[in-house]
This record gives C-alpha cells, sequence and structure tokens, in this order.
C-alpha cells in the first residue's frame, strides 16, 4: 500500500485530496500544525472505514514556515503540498505573505528532496500565480490563458505599494494583490528546489495544479459557514437574503473540489511535470444565486436576487482559461457545474440543520 505526505489535511481542498487518495488504496499522512484538530480530523464521517482500518495518520509538524518534515516524510512515495496561508491583509507584503508561502514551500520540498523514497509531489498553486491581473478581468475578453503565462506583478511592485501606500490596481484589493504575489513567488521556490535536486541527483517529478476558485460540499470541520474559507464563504453569503448584495465576480472561472483533488491524484500517479490549470469554465455568483432559487424553489427567497440573468463572463466578457493539458495528460473530466452548486448547497442545508449558520 503507497504512502502519501498530505500537508495541511485539515483543509477545504486537502480533505478531498485526502478522501480521493484513501478510496483509491493509499495510506495518507496527513499533517497538523497543533494535536488541537486531531479528533475532528479523525471523525470526519467520510474518514471512518480509512480511520478503522488504519489507512488515515495524523502527524503534528508545527507552524507551515517552520515545521519539522524529517519523520512525517519517512518512507513516503509522494507528498502533496497544499497547506498555505491564505492571508489578505494589505499593511505588509514580505514578512506576512512572501515569507511564510515561500518558506512553507520550500521546507516542505527539500524534506521530500531529502528522502529517497519520494517519487512524485505535487504542489498546490493558483490562478493568483497565472493570471494577467494588472487588467481588470472584463477588461480581457477573448485573452487566452495558457501554463505558460505569470502574473505580471514582482516583489519591487509589491514594495513599491508598501512604501507609498498607494494600490494603483482598479480591479483588486491590495491585500490580494499581495496574496497572488506571494503564491507566484512560492511556486517559483518550488521550481528552483526542483533544478536544485536535478542537480544533485534526485529525481523527482513535480507537478503544480495552478487552481481558479475551489467550489463544492465541504467535508472538513467547520465552525461556521460564514467563515469556512473563501470556498464556502463567498457560495453562503448568497444565502443571507434576497436583498444581500451580490459581489462582483473579480474571479471569473472554478473548478470543483473533487475535481481539483482527482487532478492531485492523478498528477501522483502518473508522475506528472509541469504547471496544469485547474479550471472547468466560466461562473458567476449571480449565475448561482439565480440557480440557486430554480434548484431550491421553496427557499427562493433566501437567495440574494441581484439582477438576474446578467453574468459578467457574457457581457462584458472575459479570459479563456485553457484547460486541454490537463484533461489530456491527467485524464481529468470536469463535472458539470448545476452538479457542483447543488452539491455544494445541499452540504450548507446540511451543515446548517445542524446548527452552523
Amino acid at each position: 500500500m503507497p504512502t502519501v505526505l498530505l500537508t495541511g489535511i485539515s483543509g477545504f481542498l486537502s480533505a478531498h485530496v485526502a478522501l480521493t487518495f484513501l478510496k483509491n488504496g493509499w495510506t495518507v499522512r496527513g499533517t497538523l500544525r497543533s494535536p488541537s484538530k486531531k479528533q475532528e480530523i479523525l471523525d470526519i464521517p467520510e474518514y471512518k472505514p480509512y480511520v478503522e482500518n488504519g489507512q488515515l495518520q495524523l502527524v503534528v509538524t508545527g507552524p507551515l514556515e517552520n515545521g519539522d518534515y524529517t519523520e512525517a516524510v519517512k518512507g513516503v512515495d509522494a507528498v502533496v503540498h497544499t497547506a498555505s496561508p491564505v492571508e489578505f491583509g494589505d499593511e505588509e507584503f514580505r514578512e506576512s505573505h512572501l515569507g511564510p508561502a515561500q518558506k512553507g514551500t520550500t521546507t516542505v520540498l527539500e524534506a521530500a528532496s531529502n528522502e529517497p523514497t519520494v517519487k512524485a509531489i505535487v504542489v498546490t498553486g493558483t490562478y493568483g500565480s497565472v493570471g494577467q491581473h494588472r487588467e481588470h478581468p472584463h477588461t480581457q475578453k477573448g485573452l487566452i490563458i495558457t501554463e505558460d503565462d505569470w502574473n505580471p506583478y514582482t516583489l519591487e511592485d509589491m514594495d513599491e505599494i508598501v512604501k507609498t501606500n498607494h494600490n494603483p490596481n482598479t480591479a483588486f484589493p491590495t491585500g490580494f494583490l499581495f496574496y497572488m504575489a506571494g503564491k507566484k513567488y512560492a511556486e517559483l521556490a518550488a521550481w528552483e528546489t526542483q533544478e536544485k535536486a536535478k542537480k544533485e541527483g534526485k529525481n523527482w517529478s513535480l507537478a503544480v495544479m495552478n487552481c481558479t476558485m475551489i467550489f463544492g460540499p465541504p467535508i472538513q470541520p467547520l465552525k461556521s459557514l460564514s467563515q469556512g474559507g473563501m470556498s464556502t464563504e463567498v457560495l453562503w453569503a448568497l444565502a443571507k437574503g434576497k436583498d444581500q448584495p451580490i459581489m462582483p465576480t473579480l474571479f471569473t472561472h472554478y473548478v470543483d473540489v473533487r475535481d481539483a483533488a482527482e487532478a492531485h491524484y492523478q498528477a501522483v500517479v502518473r508522475q506528472a511535470q509541469g504547471r496544469f490549470l485547474t479550471s472547468a469554465e466560466t461562473y458567476d455568483y449571480q449565475e448561482i444565486a439565480d440557480k440557486a432559487r430554480e434548484f431550491y424553489p421553496e427557499q427562493a427567497e433566501r437567495f440574494s436576487l441581484g439582477t438576474p440573468g446578467k453574468y459578467a463572463y457574457v457581457d462584458p466578457g472575459t479570459y479563456v482559461v485553457k484547460n486541454d493539458k490537463i484533461k489530456k495528460e491527467l485524464g481529468i473530466e470536469f463535472r458539470p457545474k448545476d452538479e457542483t452548486i447543488r452539491d455544494a448547497f445541499d452540504r450548507f442545508f446540511e451543515l446548517e440543520k445542524q446548527g452552523l449558520n
């Protein structure tokens, strides 16, 4: 039975990545910052049979940016690094965003590189590392984005924003720019780590899954749907009453969390090498609200009304995220948008009945 080391198992995507590996007969060794969430993870209903047969193991490695993975990585066949700080503060960049993202990535990858049993490494990246974020997404109609593209913002750009306290970007708040730039340079650090390993005669594959917005049913432990991480919060906000405003859709493409998890699994078993745009298709928050009213007519009044039928990816339009590579090389088939929306809200309502709000 092969073993994967999975960082940040308590997260939205990582929980599904763990389940995907478990279902395919792998032992999953999940990392935690502290023991505080250990029992919550073990109590996840979907994990029950794998806890009972010993397939799911949990290890405490400490804080991401200076964790000790020496023991955790021993004997594993692969490493999937999904853990990453999600910080949207706008007052500081290098210490709050860049440092933790870079250091967390290099710490995990260097530990993996020093373990001779490791054959494949997968890192969860983001469309934030790829897109042309100097421009508003709705001025990019027809622009084709591929794995060859990179976020054009530099470290010097971020330093200038901090120094002048001025963000020249009219689309994205400063904290978003800082987060995306931090992820970009964390990814670059991952590629640099692999290049260094190659020079030392080490041979492991590296795939970076650059995900767009990730939606779908959460299975990780949650205290609140309104504070369940961006992937849950932004959809749940649409169920707060018909008069609640609908936020603008600044990231116009999405992927189902279960498809993203499958992509991580396939990248490991195929020992894939390179960047992969992990994206199903376009969406708009207005569209999700419209569909939710259709799917749940008895609760239609709870969903934001907004301007029905007005979807920004149609008018004025947006860029195209090419997903040919991930389909061809990893065999990923993306599930329909309606399925993602239904399954997400079905799960939200189930959790609401359990007392979450």
